[in-house]
Formats: structure tokens, sequence, C-alpha cells
């Protein structure tokens, strides 16, 4: 009976700060299937899931604020039925960010395949390709399935999509596409306006992004590093005149400043550029097999088994195996880790405060990962650059009338760059007689950078149906040009704002050196009852915080990548620990 009427309740009462057809639009666009009703009353569930915690915490007595009784449950009630309610408006919002993001991409490409296509093979083929177009490839993804499985018409399927998708840029193009397509008009002159129109209107969301970049770096110095600075500054004149700090420094130094700072992450990794540093393959299937693979009985494909394989591939291997995939470098910075604690366990390092096992640890276990990352973003960017260069001499040569074989053959020689040794081993396959397509797979899966498997893919695609692939070619160095020059714009301007960064933690750690190298030691030499080395401790572990969120903020100002602030967590890291253990140690 009670779970009839939990069920009951599910569907018929909608407590809910949102119209209920709003709330199924954003339901749809976050690609959440679940009924409007349903998330409601989940959201309220964990509301008082979060309440019913927070009483608890109160009858533990872990801190005791006045009228406690009330304020725990009823804050934590909000924040967690509010973080279930408005998680769907987030994640729609994030993917509609990402569909913004491939759009002109898979316009480009919509536009170099229309001129030989049907418009929905043209679609198809976009869903087909997830892993250079991913949400837009989701996107279009309805409009098959509404024609494949639904039996509509291509006009209907894209009206649908239209009407659902979280994106206006995505429903901009299909309102025009439906017009262009119903009248007979040139769909390949339509997809190339809009692709620049939206280019045009990429450049300036990126200014708005910047000047949202601009505020977040003035709220990360204010709020982040001037309040710490502040409140230290605040909790020691308290001890001074004998009285104790109250519960709300330290929950603003332990609860607010982790909070907000991830926060304050997730708003940036929403709105940043980030390079598509992944690792991207290509699963080809053989027509032919050898007669020993045939006549097994079966093939072995036990996950623990694969992971097995995986790290003695990875320890046979170690430097291959980071280089093709730079998240194996976890394992390495977990053997780093290992070894430290084995070195703090021996006594190796002596140290004056138990604080310092963080910053060491967080270094040890960094740095591995860090040398991957960096190695890996490097190589991105040398691969990238050197593309339009590739592209523009295959666009000289295919002019000529040669064929993709001798075009290879005759720019092998070239002095490209990191590509250059790629297209040799290219000729190298089609020498022993591998296909044109099977070397250019082979090619994408050593290479792994979705930038080149985009403009290959292009390629191929094209070359199956006519052999003109001059105005393709164009088409594919006018937009890795346009998204270089997005890229350029995007890290000149986040250099100020890692200066920014720099410089207010710096700040932190002077004001600290400062108030414990004259005033606090002033203080001592009069023999005030202070606690000093309770003092230095809180900031210690202050500037810990702030390291490892500054850092993690760093990278994102500067590239828009959270990995990308391994570097800068280290560098601060390593400040926080020289200062407190060798510079301020003596002072206990």
């Amino acid at each position: 009976m009670a779970i009839m009427a939990i069920m009951a309740i599910n569907m018929n009462l909608y407590l809910f700060p949102m119209k209920k057809d709003e709330l199924r639009r954003i339901l749809r666009g976050a690609l959440m299937d679940t009924a409007p009703e349903t998330h409601a009353f989940h959201s309220l569930l964990a509301g008082i899931g979060g309440g019913v915690s927070g009483y608890i915490i109160y009858a533990l007595k872990i801190l005791k604020p006045s009228y406690g009784e009330i304020f725990f449950p009823l804050a934590f009630f909000l924040f967690f039925y509010l973080l279930f309610a408005f998680s769907p408006l987030i994640k729609m919002k994030s993917r509609q960010s990402k569909i913004d993001m491939k759009l002109p991409h898979a316009i480009t490409y919509m536009q170099s395949l229309s001129s030989s296509m049907p418009l929905f093979e043209v679609f198809r083929s976009v869903f087909q390709e997830k892993d250079l177009y991913e949400e837009v490839s989701e996107e279009f993804g309805f409009v098959v399935r509404d024609v494949e499985l639904f039996g509509e018409d291509i006009v209907t399927a894209m009206r649908n999509l239209a009407c659902s998708t979280p994106s206006q840029n995505l429903r901009e193009l299909l309102d025009g596409l439906i017009i262009v397509f119903e009248s007979g008009g040139d769909l390949r002159n339509y997809f190339s306006s809009k692709s620049s129109h939206f280019r045009e209107r990429a450049i300036k969301q990126l200014e708005v992004n910047l000047k949202t970049l601009e505020i977040l770096a003035e709220v990360f110095v204010v709020v982040f590093v001037a309040m710490p600075i502040f409140l230290i500054i605040m909790i020691s004149s308290m001890e001074l005149v004998g009285k104790t700090a109250g519960y709300e420094f330290f929950l603003y130094l332990y609860f607010f400043i982790p909070i907000g700072s991830m926060a304050l992450i997730y708003i940036l990794d929403q709105i940043n550029i980030k390079e598509d540093l992944g690792i991207t393959r290509v699963e080809r299937k053989r027509r032919s097999y050898p007669t020993s693979i045939i006549s097994r009985k079966s093939v072995s494909l036990d996950p623990k088994k694969l992971e097995k394989r995986k790290l003695i591939e990875i320890a046979y291997k170690p430097f291959k195996s980071v280089k093709t995939n730079y998240y194996n470098a976890i394992y390495f910075s977990l053997i780093a880790l290992l070894v430290f604690v084995l070195v703090y366990q021996a006594n190796v390092i002596p140290l004056k405060f138990h604080e310092s096992i963080i910053p060491l640890s967080t270094i040890a276990f960094c740095i591995p990962l860090l040398v991957a990352f960096e190695y890996r973003a490097r190589y991105v960017r040398r691969v990238e650059k050197e593309i339009p260069e590739l592209l523009r001499q295959f666009l000289n040569l295919e002019e000529v009338g040669l064929t993709m074989q001798s075009i290879i053959s005759i720019i092998k020689e070239s002095k490209i760059g990191v590509l250059s040794r790629e297209l040799k081993i290219i000729d190298a396959d089609l020498g022993w007689g591998a296909t044109i397509l099977d070397a250019l797979v082979e090619f994408i899966n050593r290479v792994g950078i979705s930038s080149i498997r985009r403009a290959i893919s292009l390629i191929i695609r094209a070359s199956e149906m006519t052999e003109d692939l001059r105005d393709i070619l164009l088409i594919s160095i006018e937009d890795f040009e346009h998204g270089l020059k997005m890229k350029g714009d995007r890290f000149a301007s986040g250099f100020a704002y890692l200066v920014i960064v720099y410089v207010s933690f710096f700040t932190f750690m002077y004001t600290v050196y400062s108030m414990n190298s004259s005033f606090l030691v002033s203080l001592k030499k009069l023999n005030v009852p202070l606690n000093f080395a309770e003092s230095l401790t809180l900031m210690y572990r202050t500037s810990l915080f702030l390291a490892l969120f500054s850092g993690i903020i760093a990278g994102q100002m500067e590239k828009g990548n959270i990995l990308h602030g391994l570097k800068h967590i280290c560098i601060f890291m390593l400040a926080s620990f020289f200062l407190f253990e060798y510079i301020l140690g003596g002072a206990i």
C-alpha cells in the first residue's frame, strides 16, 4: 500500500517551480528519459533527504550555530532540492554549448556532401560520425530515427528536431533548411552562407566569453584571495584580544572556499573553448581473415583479461602506452605516489608540519600525468597548425590531375613538420600493397587527433562520390584556419588572466609572510598570549586550498582545460611548501 501511495503521489502531484511543458522541453534537451512528474518527485525526495542530513549534522553537534536546528535542515534541503531540480537545465545548457561548438564543423561537412548526396544521406553521414560531431550527431540521430523507424518524411523529421533541440543555432539552421529544401534551392550555397554566419557569431560569442572571464577573474581575486587574507587577520586579531573566532570564519575557510571554487571551476568549464585532445580511433572491419582465426571456436573478450593485457602492454612499453593515451600516465602517478608514501614512512624527509604531506603527495601524483598531458597538448597543436598547409599541397597537386597515391608520394618529402613522417609511412603502406583507404585509416589511428580524422574522413567520403576535390579542400582549409584563429585569440587573452591568478596567489603568500615575519613575531617577543603554531597551521591549510583551486582555475583561464592546471598546481603547492616548511617553519 505504501508503494502504491508513493507511485500515486509521483504521478499526480507536481510541485516544481517551473511549468510542466517547459520542464518536459528541458528534459528532452538534456536527453533524460524521465517524465516531468517523476523528476519533480525525485527532486522533492532529494531535498527531504538533504534536510534530514542537515538535522543529523546539527544533532551530532559538529557545529553549534544559533538557530542551527532550523538553519541546517533548511539550508541542506534547499541545496539538494535545487541541485536535483535544476540538474536537467545545467545538462541541457552544457549540451547546447557543445552543439554550438561542433555545429560549424558539421555544416562544413554537410556543405561538402550536399552536392552529390540526398539530404537524408547527409544527415545520416553526420549521425554516423559521432566521434567527430558528438552532440550534433546525437541530434541528427532523431531525424534518422523519425524517417527510418517512424516513417516520417524528411521535412517533418527536421521540424520535429527544430522544436525539440536545445540549440538556437541548430533550430535556425533547420528552419532555413526546410524552406530551401521545399523550394528546391541550392543546398550547397545555403550551407556555405550558414557556415560563414555561424563563424561570425562564434567570434562575437568569443568576445562575450572573454568579458565574462574578465569578470570571473575579478570575482576570484576578491572572494577567494582578498577574503581569506581578511579572515586570517580577523582571526589573529580576535585571538590577540582574548576572544575565540566564531565558527563562521572557519566555515568560510573550510567549506565556502572549496564549494565556491568548484562552482567557479564549473562555470569556467561551461563557457571556455577547449582544445580537443581526445584520442580518436577508426574501427575498420576486414573482409577476410586468416584460416587460423576462423577455425577458433571462440574469442575471449573477458573484461578482466583485457584489462590485464592492457596493464602488461603498459609495463612492457610504458612510453608508447602513454603516448597513445595520456590517461595511462595515471598508473605512473599512482606508482610515484606510492614511492613518496614509502619514503615518508622511512622518515627520509623530516617535516615540521603534517600538512606538508599534502603538497608533496600532490606534486608526486601530478608530475607523470602532467608530463604526458603537456606532451599530448603540444603534439596536437603542432599537428593542427600543419593541417592547412598539408591540405593546400593536396589542393595544388589535385588541380594538376594527380591521383591521391601520387600526391602522397610527392608531398612526403616536403618539410611540413610532424606530418612528414606520417606521410612517409602512408607511402610505405601503399608500396606494400595496402589500399589508400586502409593506409589513411591507419594514419588516423596512429595520430589519434580528431581534427586529422575530420579532414581525412571528409576527403575520403568526397572522393568516393566525385573526382573534383578542389571545392571540398578549399572548404576544409577555411574551416581549419577559422578554428585556429579562434583558439589563437582565446589563448592570447588567456595569458592575461593567468597573470591575474598568479599575482593574486603570490599576493596572499606575501601577506602571510609579512604577518609572520614582522607582526606576529613582534608579538611573540612581547610574550603576548597568542597561539602562533595554530595561526601558522591555519594559514598553511588555507594556502593549500588556494594552491589547489587557483592552479585549476589558472589552467582554465589560460587554455580552457582543467588538466592544463596541473603544472600551476605543482608550482603553487611547491611555493606553499617552501614558504611554510623552510622560511616560516622556524617560527613554531
